[in-house]
C-alpha cells in the first residue's frame, strides 16, 4: 500500500504530528489512481490530532465565498473531517471551519463533504487538509475549490452568532 512517504504539496501536521503518517495509497481511491492516507500510529489516543495539510496565497479568492469540497472515507476513526482556514496577514483566523461539530467518526465508504468560508479583504493565507483525532485511518481525494454565490450559507465557525452580545459574569458573582 506504501508508495511514498512524500506527497508533493502536503505536510504533516497537528498538536502530534508524531503519532500520524501521510502517505500515498494507490489501492483505495475514490477518483483518478491514488488518494492521500492520514493515519495513527498506535500511541495515539483521543487527545490528540494529526491533520494532512496545504496552504496557498489568498489573492484569488479575496472579497469572494469559496466552497472546499473533497471526498474522505474513515476506518475506524475516533473523529475525523475536513477544515479550512483563512488567515489575515498578520497572521490571525478570520474564518475557520473543521467540522467539531459534525464529525465522521468510525467506519465510512466515499462521502462527499463540503466547507464554505468567506474569503474577507484582508485575507492572506488559505489552509486546508484533513484531520484525524485519536486513532484510525482517513483517506482523501478529489479536494475542489469553487466560487459560490452568498446564498450559499457559510459554515464558518466563529460567527458572531455563537457569542454572546455583551460580556458576562465579570465579577465571577454569578453561578
Amino acid at each position: 500500500m506504501k508508495e511514498s512517504d512524500k506527497l508533493k504539496g502536503w505536510t504533516l501536521s497537528g498538536t502530534n504530528s508524531e503519532l500520524y503518517t501521510i502517505e500515498l495509497d494507490s489501492n483505495v481511491v475514490h477518483t483518478g489512481t491514488r488518494s492521500g492516507l492520514l493515519y495513527s500510529k498506535e500511541e495515539a489516543n483521543e487527545q490528540h490530532f494529526g491533520t494532512m495539510m496545504q496552504g496557498f496565497q489568498a489573492k484569488i479568492y479575496k472579497g469572494k465565498r469559496i466552497k472546499l469540497s473533497c471526498y474522505l472515507k474513515t476506518e475506524d476513526a475516533y473523529k475525523s473531517g475536513a477544515w479550512l482556514r483563512i488567515d489575515s496577514s498578520s497572521g490571525d483566523t478570520i474564518q475557520f471551519d473543521n467540522m467539531y461539530k459534525r464529525p465522521i467518526e468510525g467506519t465510512t465508504d466515499w462521502n462527499q463533504y463540503s466547507i464554505v468560508l468567506d474569503v474577507p479583504k484582508e485575507s492572506e493565507s488559505i489552509y486546508f487538509g484533513v484531520l484525524l483525532y485519536g486513532k484510525g485511518k482517513v483517506w482523501a481525494d478529489g479536494f475542489r475549490f469553487e466560487e459560490v454565490s452568498e446564498k450559499v450559507p457559510t459554515t464558518n465557525m466563529l460567527t458572531s452568532e455563537i457569542l454572546p452580545k455583551e460580556p458576562i459574569n465579570l465579577d465571577f458573582s454569578e453561578e
